[in-house]
Protein backbone atom coordinates (compact mmCIF):
# COMPACT_ATOMS: atom_id res chain seq x y z
CA UNK A 1 0.00 0.00 0.00
CA UNK A 2 2.79 2.37 0.94
CA UNK A 3 4.58 1.51 -2.29
CA UNK A 4 1.50 2.34 -4.39
CA UNK A 5 0.99 5.66 -2.63
CA UNK A 6 4.66 6.56 -3.10
CA UNK A 7 4.38 5.69 -6.78
CA UNK A 8 1.29 7.93 -7.15
CA UNK A 9 3.07 10.82 -5.41
CA UNK A 10 6.06 10.47 -7.74
CA UNK A 11 3.83 10.43 -10.83
CA UNK A 12 1.96 13.54 -9.58
CA UNK A 13 5.22 15.35 -8.88
CA UNK A 14 6.53 14.47 -12.35
CA UNK A 15 3.35 15.88 -13.88
CA UNK A 16 3.72 19.18 -12.00
CA UNK A 17 7.37 19.41 -13.09
CA UNK A 18 6.44 18.87 -16.75
CA UNK A 19 3.71 21.53 -16.48
CA UNK A 20 6.14 24.05 -15.01
CA UNK A 21 8.67 23.34 -17.76
CA UNK A 22 6.02 23.81 -20.46
CA UNK A 23 4.95 27.11 -18.84
CA UNK A 24 8.51 28.44 -18.82
CA UNK A 25 9.44 27.38 -22.35
CA UNK A 26 9.43 30.40 -24.71
CA UNK A 27 6.74 30.65 -27.34
CA UNK A 28 7.02 28.87 -30.62
CA UNK A 29 8.97 30.47 -33.46
CA UNK A 30 5.76 30.30 -35.47
CA UNK A 31 4.27 33.16 -33.45
CA UNK A 32 3.67 36.36 -35.43
CA UNK A 33 6.75 38.57 -35.45
CA UNK A 34 4.80 41.76 -34.72
CA UNK A 35 3.25 40.43 -31.50
CA UNK A 36 5.62 38.05 -29.70
CA UNK A 37 4.04 35.70 -27.22
CA UNK A 38 5.67 35.16 -23.84
CA UNK A 39 3.96 32.55 -21.71
CA UNK A 40 5.44 34.11 -18.58
CA UNK A 41 3.78 37.50 -19.20
CA UNK A 42 0.00 37.52 -19.66
CA UNK A 43 -1.24 39.91 -22.34
CA UNK A 44 -2.58 43.23 -21.11
CA UNK A 45 -6.35 43.17 -21.37
CA UNK A 46 -7.94 46.25 -22.92
CA UNK A 47 -11.45 47.28 -23.84
CA UNK A 48 -11.27 48.72 -27.32
CA UNK A 49 -8.35 48.79 -29.78
CA UNK A 50 -5.24 47.06 -28.53
CA UNK A 51 -1.76 47.09 -29.97
CA UNK A 52 1.49 45.24 -29.44
CA UNK A 53 3.61 45.41 -26.32
CA UNK A 54 6.88 46.75 -27.71
CA UNK A 55 10.13 47.01 -25.76
CA UNK A 56 12.25 50.14 -26.09
CA UNK A 57 15.68 49.25 -27.51
CA UNK A 58 18.15 48.46 -24.77
CA UNK A 59 21.50 50.32 -24.69
CA UNK A 60 23.10 47.47 -26.61
CA UNK A 61 20.40 47.67 -29.31
CA UNK A 62 20.45 51.37 -30.11
CA UNK A 63 21.45 53.60 -27.23
CA UNK A 64 22.10 57.07 -28.65
CA UNK A 65 23.94 59.21 -26.07
CA UNK A 66 24.18 62.95 -26.39
CA UNK A 67 27.22 64.13 -24.46
CA UNK A 68 27.85 67.83 -23.98
CA UNK A 69 31.54 67.65 -23.17
CA UNK A 70 32.33 71.20 -24.34
CA UNK A 71 29.04 72.87 -23.50
CA UNK A 72 27.28 71.26 -20.53
CA UNK A 73 23.81 72.64 -19.71
CA UNK A 74 23.85 75.55 -17.28
CA UNK A 75 22.20 75.52 -13.86
CA UNK A 76 20.84 78.69 -12.28
CA UNK A 77 19.93 79.10 -8.59
CA UNK A 78 16.61 80.93 -8.08
CA UNK A 79 15.96 81.14 -4.34
CA UNK A 80 17.77 81.54 -1.04
CA UNK A 81 17.51 80.32 2.56
CA UNK A 82 16.15 76.89 1.66
CA UNK A 83 13.10 77.87 -0.40
CA UNK A 84 10.88 76.17 -1.55
CA UNK A 85 9.51 72.64 -1.99
CA UNK A 86 6.69 71.64 -4.34
CA UNK A 87 7.27 74.17 -7.12
CA UNK A 88 5.45 74.36 -10.46
CA UNK A 89 5.72 76.29 -13.73
CA UNK A 90 3.52 79.05 -15.08
CA UNK A 91 1.76 78.19 -18.33
CA UNK A 92 4.17 80.39 -20.33
CA UNK A 93 7.26 78.81 -18.68
CA UNK A 94 8.45 82.26 -17.55
CA UNK A 95 7.85 81.85 -13.80
CA UNK A 96 8.51 79.21 -11.16
CA UNK A 97 5.61 79.21 -8.70
CA UNK A 98 5.34 77.87 -5.15
CA UNK A 99 3.43 78.36 -1.90
CA UNK A 100 5.34 80.22 0.78
CA UNK A 101 5.35 82.71 3.63
CA UNK A 102 8.66 84.53 3.02
CA UNK A 103 8.68 86.37 6.34
CA UNK A 104 6.53 86.72 9.46
CA UNK A 105 5.03 89.88 8.00
CA UNK A 106 4.22 88.40 4.59
CA UNK A 107 0.97 86.53 3.86
CA UNK A 108 0.83 82.88 2.98
CA UNK A 109 0.13 82.56 -0.71
CA UNK A 110 1.25 81.67 -4.19
CA UNK A 111 4.60 83.28 -4.94
CA UNK A 112 6.70 83.26 -8.08
CA UNK A 113 10.21 84.03 -9.27
CA UNK A 114 11.31 84.55 -12.90
CA UNK A 115 13.12 81.50 -14.29
CA UNK A 116 16.16 83.70 -15.00
CA UNK A 117 16.18 84.82 -11.38
CA UNK A 118 14.96 88.07 -9.87
CA UNK A 119 12.52 89.48 -7.35
CA UNK A 120 10.01 87.19 -5.67
CA UNK A 121 6.41 88.27 -6.36
CA UNK A 122 3.15 87.44 -4.59
CA UNK A 123 0.77 86.16 -7.27
CA UNK A 124 -2.26 85.26 -5.18
CA UNK A 125 -2.92 85.02 -1.42
CA UNK A 126 -5.24 82.08 -2.02
CA UNK A 127 -3.85 78.63 -1.19
CA UNK A 128 -5.67 75.94 -3.12
CA UNK A 129 -5.90 73.90 -6.31
CA UNK A 130 -5.30 75.88 -9.49
CA UNK A 131 -6.45 75.34 -13.05
CA UNK A 132 -3.92 74.49 -15.74
CA UNK A 133 -3.78 78.08 -16.98
CA UNK A 134 -3.78 79.45 -13.39
CA UNK A 135 -6.94 81.52 -14.10
CA UNK A 136 -9.11 79.64 -11.57
CA UNK A 137 -8.38 78.57 -8.01
CA UNK A 138 -10.40 76.20 -5.83
CA UNK A 139 -10.09 76.64 -2.07
CA UNK A 140 -11.92 75.88 1.18
CA UNK A 141 -13.42 78.64 3.27
CA UNK A 142 -15.43 77.90 6.43
CA UNK A 143 -16.09 74.35 5.31
CA UNK A 144 -17.27 75.31 1.80
CA UNK A 145 -15.25 74.79 -1.38
CA UNK A 146 -15.25 77.71 -3.79
CA UNK A 147 -13.92 78.17 -7.31
CA UNK A 148 -12.71 81.72 -7.89
CA UNK A 149 -11.71 83.51 -11.08
CA UNK A 150 -8.60 85.67 -10.69
CA UNK A 151 -9.54 88.31 -13.24
CA UNK A 152 -12.64 89.70 -11.53
CA UNK A 153 -12.85 87.92 -8.17
CA UNK A 154 -16.08 86.10 -9.06
CA UNK A 155 -16.52 82.90 -7.09
CA UNK A 156 -18.97 80.01 -6.93
CA UNK A 157 -19.69 77.41 -4.20
CA UNK A 158 -19.18 73.79 -5.22
CA UNK A 159 -21.55 71.14 -3.78
CA UNK A 160 -18.63 68.94 -2.65
CA UNK A 161 -19.33 69.41 1.08
CA UNK A 162 -15.96 71.06 1.54
CA UNK A 163 -13.97 68.38 -0.29
CA UNK A 164 -11.03 69.28 -2.50
CA UNK A 165 -11.89 69.59 -6.19
CA UNK A 166 -9.82 69.16 -9.34
CA UNK A 167 -10.35 71.56 -12.25
CA UNK A 168 -10.42 70.26 -15.83
CA UNK A 169 -7.72 71.49 -18.28
CA UNK A 170 -10.17 73.77 -20.10
CA UNK A 171 -11.60 75.12 -16.84
CA UNK A 172 -15.13 73.99 -17.69
CA UNK A 173 -15.58 71.26 -15.06
CA UNK A 174 -14.61 70.38 -11.52
CA UNK A 175 -14.37 66.89 -10.04
CA UNK A 176 -14.34 65.56 -6.48
CA UNK A 177 -14.49 62.23 -4.67
CA UNK A 178 -16.65 60.93 -1.83
CA UNK A 179 -15.13 57.99 0.02
CA UNK A 180 -16.99 55.21 1.77
CA UNK A 181 -17.06 55.44 5.58
CA UNK A 182 -17.36 51.69 5.98
CA UNK A 183 -14.49 49.87 7.65
CA UNK A 184 -13.24 47.55 4.93
CA UNK A 185 -10.16 46.51 3.01
CA UNK A 186 -8.58 49.29 0.92
CA UNK A 187 -8.92 47.03 -2.13
CA UNK A 188 -12.70 46.97 -1.63
CA UNK A 189 -13.29 50.51 -0.40
CA UNK A 190 -15.72 52.48 -2.55
CA UNK A 191 -15.11 56.01 -3.82
CA UNK A 192 -17.77 57.88 -5.75
CA UNK A 193 -16.48 60.39 -8.30
CA UNK A 194 -18.68 63.43 -8.87
CA UNK A 195 -18.45 66.13 -11.53
CA UNK A 196 -20.10 69.50 -12.11
CA UNK A 197 -19.65 72.64 -14.15
CA UNK A 198 -16.97 75.01 -12.86
CA UNK A 199 -19.65 77.12 -11.14
CA UNK A 200 -21.06 74.11 -9.27
CA UNK A 201 -24.12 73.71 -11.49
CA UNK A 202 -25.40 70.35 -12.81
CA UNK A 203 -23.60 68.05 -10.33
CA UNK A 204 -23.76 64.35 -11.13
CA UNK A 205 -22.06 61.11 -10.17
CA UNK A 206 -19.63 59.98 -12.84
CA UNK A 207 -18.37 56.59 -11.60
CA UNK A 208 -18.04 54.46 -8.47
CA UNK A 209 -14.59 52.97 -7.93
CA UNK A 210 -13.73 49.92 -5.86
CA UNK A 211 -10.25 50.06 -4.35
CA UNK A 212 -9.14 52.95 -6.54
CA UNK A 213 -9.31 56.71 -7.05
CA UNK A 214 -9.20 59.57 -9.53
CA UNK A 215 -5.74 60.20 -11.02
CA UNK A 216 -6.05 62.99 -13.60
CA UNK A 217 -7.65 64.43 -16.70
CA UNK A 218 -7.10 62.95 -20.15
CA UNK A 219 -7.82 66.03 -22.20
CA UNK A 220 -11.11 67.83 -21.54
CA UNK A 221 -13.57 64.97 -22.02
CA UNK A 222 -12.06 61.98 -20.17
CA UNK A 223 -10.48 61.17 -16.83
CA UNK A 224 -8.01 58.52 -15.67
CA UNK A 225 -8.95 56.44 -12.63
CA UNK A 226 -7.63 53.32 -10.91
CA UNK A 227 -9.28 50.32 -9.28
CA UNK A 228 -12.34 48.33 -10.31
CA UNK A 229 -15.60 49.66 -11.75
CA UNK A 230 -17.44 46.72 -10.17
CA UNK A 231 -16.24 44.00 -7.76
CA UNK A 232 -16.01 41.30 -10.49
CA UNK A 233 -13.98 43.54 -12.82
CA UNK A 234 -10.20 43.28 -13.06
CA UNK A 235 -8.24 46.04 -11.34
CA UNK A 236 -6.32 48.49 -13.46
CA UNK A 237 -6.14 51.94 -14.97
CA UNK A 238 -9.35 53.06 -16.66
CA UNK A 239 -10.21 55.87 -19.05
CA UNK A 240 -13.70 57.22 -18.31
CA UNK A 241 -15.62 59.56 -20.63
CA UNK A 242 -17.26 62.43 -18.74
CA UNK A 243 -19.80 62.75 -21.57
CA UNK A 244 -21.39 59.31 -21.43
CA UNK A 245 -19.49 57.38 -18.73
CA UNK A 246 -17.97 54.97 -21.26
CA UNK A 247 -14.98 53.04 -19.88
CA UNK A 248 -11.81 51.65 -21.44
CA UNK A 249 -9.27 49.63 -19.46
CA UNK A 250 -5.77 50.75 -20.41
CA UNK A 251 -3.54 48.69 -18.12
CA UNK A 252 -3.99 45.83 -15.66
CA UNK A 253 -2.60 46.34 -12.16
CA UNK A 254 -3.97 45.96 -8.65
CA UNK A 255 -1.74 48.70 -7.25
CA UNK A 256 -0.32 51.00 -9.95
CA UNK A 257 2.23 53.45 -8.54
CA UNK A 258 3.46 56.91 -9.53
CA UNK A 259 0.97 57.28 -12.38
CA UNK A 260 1.81 60.36 -14.45
CA UNK A 261 -0.09 61.69 -17.46
CA UNK A 262 1.73 63.44 -20.32
CA UNK A 263 1.00 67.16 -20.92
CA UNK A 264 -1.80 66.59 -23.43
CA UNK A 265 -2.94 63.27 -22.00
CA UNK A 266 -1.88 61.06 -24.91
CA UNK A 267 0.44 58.93 -22.76
CA UNK A 268 0.74 57.81 -19.16
CA UNK A 269 3.69 56.43 -17.24
CA UNK A 270 3.27 54.00 -14.36
CA UNK A 271 5.47 51.97 -12.04
CA UNK A 272 4.58 48.36 -11.31
CA UNK A 273 6.19 46.77 -8.24
CA UNK A 274 5.93 43.61 -6.14
CA UNK A 275 3.97 41.62 -8.71
CA UNK A 276 4.58 37.89 -8.94
CA UNK A 277 4.48 37.66 -12.74
CA UNK A 278 8.01 37.81 -14.22
CA UNK A 279 8.63 40.79 -16.45
CA UNK A 280 5.75 42.88 -15.16
CA UNK A 281 7.64 44.95 -12.59
CA UNK A 282 9.22 48.19 -13.79
CA UNK A 283 8.27 51.41 -15.56
CA UNK A 284 5.65 51.25 -18.31
CA UNK A 285 4.58 53.90 -20.82
CA UNK A 286 1.02 53.44 -22.09
CA UNK A 287 -0.89 55.28 -24.79
CA UNK A 288 -4.24 56.49 -23.49
CA UNK A 289 -5.99 55.38 -26.67
CA UNK A 290 -5.15 51.81 -25.63
CA UNK A 291 -3.01 51.04 -28.69
CA UNK A 292 0.43 50.57 -27.19
CA UNK A 293 2.18 49.63 -23.93
CA UNK A 294 5.97 49.88 -23.62
CA UNK A 295 8.17 48.64 -20.80
CA UNK A 296 11.30 50.72 -20.24
CA UNK A 297 14.67 49.00 -19.65
CA UNK A 298 15.53 51.22 -16.67
CA UNK A 299 14.10 52.05 -13.28
CA UNK A 300 14.06 55.50 -11.68
CA UNK A 301 12.25 58.82 -11.38
CA UNK A 302 10.41 60.18 -14.42
CA UNK A 303 8.64 63.23 -15.84
CA UNK A 304 7.10 63.93 -19.23
CA UNK A 305 8.93 66.42 -21.44
CA UNK A 306 6.32 66.35 -24.20
CA UNK A 307 3.74 63.83 -25.32
CA UNK A 308 5.81 60.78 -26.29
CA UNK A 309 9.04 62.06 -24.71
CA UNK A 310 9.69 60.75 -21.22
CA UNK A 311 12.62 61.92 -19.10
CA UNK A 312 14.00 59.38 -16.64
CA UNK A 313 16.63 59.82 -13.95
CA UNK A 314 17.72 56.18 -13.64
CA UNK A 315 18.88 54.43 -10.50
CA UNK A 316 22.48 53.88 -11.59
CA UNK A 317 24.90 53.07 -8.78
CA UNK A 318 27.87 52.99 -11.18
CA UNK A 319 27.75 56.74 -11.92
CA UNK A 320 29.00 59.50 -9.57
CA UNK A 321 25.82 61.61 -9.89
CA UNK A 322 22.30 61.36 -11.31
CA UNK A 323 21.79 61.99 -15.03
CA UNK A 324 18.84 62.36 -17.37
CA UNK A 325 17.74 59.99 -20.13
CA UNK A 326 15.16 60.93 -22.73
CA UNK A 327 12.97 58.17 -24.19
CA UNK A 328 11.43 59.09 -27.53
CA UNK A 329 8.67 56.51 -27.37
CA UNK A 330 7.25 57.04 -30.84
CA UNK A 331 10.68 56.80 -32.48
CA UNK A 332 12.13 53.97 -30.35
CA UNK A 333 15.18 56.04 -29.41
CA UNK A 334 16.91 56.74 -26.12
CA UNK A 335 19.10 59.76 -25.47
CA UNK A 336 21.45 60.55 -22.61
CA UNK A 337 21.03 64.31 -22.39
CA UNK A 338 23.17 65.09 -19.33
CA UNK A 339 26.59 63.81 -18.35
CA UNK A 340 26.99 63.08 -14.61
CA UNK A 341 30.68 63.97 -14.83
CA UNK A 342 29.91 67.45 -16.19
CA UNK A 343 26.52 68.24 -14.61
CA UNK A 344 25.61 67.56 -11.00
CA UNK A 345 21.92 67.04 -10.21
CA UNK A 346 21.53 66.85 -6.41
CA UNK A 347 17.72 66.55 -6.48
CA UNK A 348 16.00 66.34 -3.10
CA UNK A 349 12.87 64.28 -2.41
CA UNK A 350 12.13 63.58 -6.09
CA UNK A 351 11.16 67.27 -6.36
CA UNK A 352 11.63 68.27 -10.03
CA UNK A 353 9.33 69.54 -12.77
CA UNK A 354 9.71 70.13 -16.51
CA UNK A 355 8.53 73.45 -17.96
CA UNK A 356 5.56 73.51 -20.38
CA UNK A 357 7.86 74.66 -23.20
CA UNK A 358 10.00 71.52 -22.52
CA UNK A 359 13.22 73.57 -22.51
CA UNK A 360 14.11 73.49 -18.82
CA UNK A 361 13.47 71.82 -15.48
CA UNK A 362 13.35 73.15 -11.93
CA UNK A 363 14.44 71.05 -8.97
CA UNK A 364 14.91 71.35 -5.23
CA UNK A 365 18.60 71.12 -4.36
CA UNK A 366 19.60 68.52 -1.80
CA UNK A 367 22.67 70.62 -0.97
CA UNK A 368 21.16 73.96 0.08
CA UNK A 369 17.39 73.39 -0.19
CA UNK A 370 16.97 76.08 -2.86
CA UNK A 371 15.29 75.94 -6.24
CA UNK A 372 17.55 75.55 -9.27
CA UNK A 373 16.80 75.59 -13.00
CA UNK A 374 18.55 73.31 -15.49
CA UNK A 375 18.38 74.04 -19.23
CA UNK A 376 17.54 70.81 -21.04
CA UNK A 377 19.45 70.12 -24.26
CA UNK A 378 17.50 68.72 -27.18
CA UNK A 379 18.78 65.73 -29.17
Amino acid sequence: MIGKNLFRVCIAGLGVLIAVIIWLVPASADAPADRPVDRRIPPLATVGPAGPIVPIPTPEQGFSPVFLEDDPPSILSLTEEGCCAGSAWSIDSEWVLYFDKPSPDDPVGLYGVPFLGGEVTLFNPKVGSYSQDWSLVAYNESGVTYVERWADGSRWPIPSEGREVNISPNGEYVLWEIGSRAITSPDRRQRKTWISNYDGSEPRELVTLHGGSFIGWIGDESVLVSGRLAPPDPAGLWKISILDGGAQRLFDSVKPRSVLLSPNGKWLAVTIAFENVPGRNGIWAVRTDGRLSIKLPVYGSYRWRTDGQLLVIPLDMDEPDPYVLQFDLEEDRVWRITDPVKTSLPIANNDWQVSPDSQKMVFLSAIDGNLQVLYLPSP
